[in-house]
């Protein structure tokens, strides 16, 4: 598949492509981020995610989905509002994808509908207070947190 080919796909799911010498962007809406996966890691020798990078953008989580093959790399990218950090899982098309997402979940408090880790932790004691925010947001306070599990 060409960057025409990746073009197409950006415009039939209502994205945009960035095309760069060794990166190439494919931003999407939340809910065409599983077909995008699909579509990247359909293409000849770019069947590896491998991993998935989540970023506190401030009102948002912005989501990249890693592709590579040799020197060169495909990102996946869209944002989920903080207020409501809801995703569907690509874990049912990617199975790739189950454990970046459980980390995610943990570390900045997206939820994968149908990831089955979902409700569950991954990364993060037990002990971890449930109404604490996660703890790579930027509204996350350390000292807070570390009184609320009696470690102070």
């Amino acid at each position: 598949m060409s960057s025409d080919d990746l073009a197409a796909l950006a415009s039939d799911l209502g994205g945009t492509l960035a095309v760069g010498p060794k990166s190439t962007v494919l931003s999407v809406p939340p809910d065409k981020v599983t077909e995008a996966c699909v579509g990247v890691s359909s293409l000849p020798g770019w069947n590896h995610l491998s991993t998935i990078t989540g970023i506190d953008l401030g009102n948002e989580i912005g989501l990249l989905y890693h592709f590579w093959k040799g020197r060169r790399f495909i990102q996946v990218r869209t944002q989920v509002p903080k207020s409501a950090p809801r995703l569907k899982s690509i874990s049912t098309a990617l199975a790739a994808g189950t454990l970046y997402e459980a980390e995610i979940q943990d570390l900045l408090g997206v939820a994968f509908e149908g990831n089955p880790f979902l409700g569950k932790k991954l990364l993060l004691p037990d002990m971890y207070p449930p109404n604490a925010p996660p703890p790579l947001r930027k509204d996350s306070d350390p000292e807070k947190i570390r009184k609320m599990m009696d470690l102070e």
